[in-house]
């Protein structure tokens, strides 16, 4: 495979697989309790069958085979995962849930800030289900093509697309989840989208690379933002740099202060988090999820205004690279929540306290529990509004006055 990330069969398989190992890890105790049970049983009525404590004894064999072989099956699907590309395509939050429990099924589960627990009547639109609801019950959004505006695209997942225009010129933030990167580009088409300044990538999860491939093959784009030295560590930006150099597009590097810094037409940006990091002594599982860590972080300016994406930022394994980011950031208006409103890792109450934020974009197929918005709100001191994308896709303008406009 060229791109792991994108191969949406591959990895939706690879996912089942895991789920239908972990389902017989847990229906075999159960078995063996069932069985183990009616064998006593039919011994205590039977004292003189001589073949009772054997069949017992045969049952917690099968017992163990049933258990070893998923318990088997899923260490080398986890070695063989991590040592290829798909294993950046695979977050544990992603293929569980969420770790805290936040989602469950079809329905929500909310949770505070004390671990507390509570069921959510479940959406009746299926914001989970494959096709991409968009704002008005239409499935592609139109604006003109001029002015400004950002549009945080619903791409039927819990994953970041996110288009940024001033005068006609675009610029790219992440480009959606594996199996909707048809729709990114049907939608950038319809915006009016020839050619892009920019794409940036924030980090190489799927669920922010699954349309590279596509956007770099349906438009010109000027310029790739991402961390070069990324490269020396994960297949997936080898494989985005070599698409970009293969297109003629410039690699930027953000650990250069060249790139850490440039305009869209009247929108101004500067980039956080540009080192790349390594995380030595962790799981294989837990490498994965540290790719969160490595998100580069853009403010975008206009009018007066300061608009933060922070990809997947999070306070990582003892690497405090969300509060650290968070506090050179500052006051901000407009947060597009970090991780798409996840709170194992990230949206730390000591981080968001820095940014104040006025308003509040969640990327999620699903609206999540309340506690990011309630940490948000807490450290601005006020109410601020949040608009999901599990309700269409979000496009926010800001005026010549500086007043900020939302409409799904």
């Amino acid at each position: 495979m060229n791109y792991a990330c994108n191969d949406g069969a591959s990895i939706a398989f690879l996912v089942v697989f895991k789920r239908i190992m972990t389902i017989i890890q847990l229906a075999a105790p159960i078995l063996l309790l069932i069985s183990v049970t009616f064998l006593f049983i039919k011994m205590m009525r039977n004292p003189d069958d001589k073949k009772g404590l054997k069949r017992i004894q045969n049952a917690f064999i099968a017992f163990i085979i049933v258990f070893m072989i998923p318990t088997l099956a899923k260490f080398v699907f986890n070695i063989t995962s991590a040592e290829s590309k798909i294993g950046n395509c695979l977050e544990e939050e992603e293929l569980s849930s969420l770790e805290e429990n936040i989602f469950q099924g079809s329905s929500y589960i909310e949770i505070d800030d004390n671990k507390n627990m509570q069921p959510i009547n479940p959406d009746p639109n299926g914001y989970e289900d494959s096709a991409p609801k968009q704002s008005g019950g239409s499935d592609i959004v139109t604006a003109p093509s001029t002015g400004n505006a950002v549009y945080f695209l619903n791409v039927g997942a819990s994953s970041d697309a996110i288009l940024v225009q001033d005068e006609g010129k675009f610029g790219l933030i992440d480009t959606g989840i594996w199996g909707k990167a048809s729709y990114v580009v049907k939608q950038l088409k319809i915006l009016g989208v020839s050619e892009l300044d920019f794409v940036l990538i924030t980090h190489a999860h799927g669920d922010h690379t699954g349309g590279y491939n596509k956007v770099m093959d349906n438009f010109r784009v000027k310029q790739f933002f991402t961390k070069t030295d990324g490269a020396n560590h994960n297949g997936t930006y080898r494989s985005m740099i070599r698409k970009a150099q293969s297109k003629g597009t410039y690699v930027c590097d953000v650990a250069n202060p060249q790139c850490q810094s440039f305009n869209l037409g009247n929108i101004h940006f500067n980039l956080y988090n540009t080192q790349f990091l390594t995380m030595g002594g962790l799981s294989s599982a837990n490498h994965t999820r540290f790719e969160n860590a490595n998100s580069i972080c853009a403010v975008a300016t206009y009018n007066g205004r300061r608009v933060y994406f922070s990809g997947d930022i999070g306070n990582y394994f003892g690497q405090k690279r969300e509060s650290i980011t968070d506090r050179q950031v500052g006051d901000i208006d407009v947060y597009k929540v970090a991780h798409h409103g996840y709170v194992s890792f990230n949206n730390n109450q000591d981080a968001v306290n820095y940014l104040k934020a006025d308003y509040a974009v969640i990327t999620n197929t699903r609206k999540p529990s309340n506690v990011a918005l309630s940490r948000i709100r807490r450290g601005a001191g006020k109410t601020v509004p949040a608009y999901y994308t599990a309700e269409g896709t979000v496009v926010m303008t800001i005026d010549t006055n500086g007043t900020i406009n939302f409409t799904r």
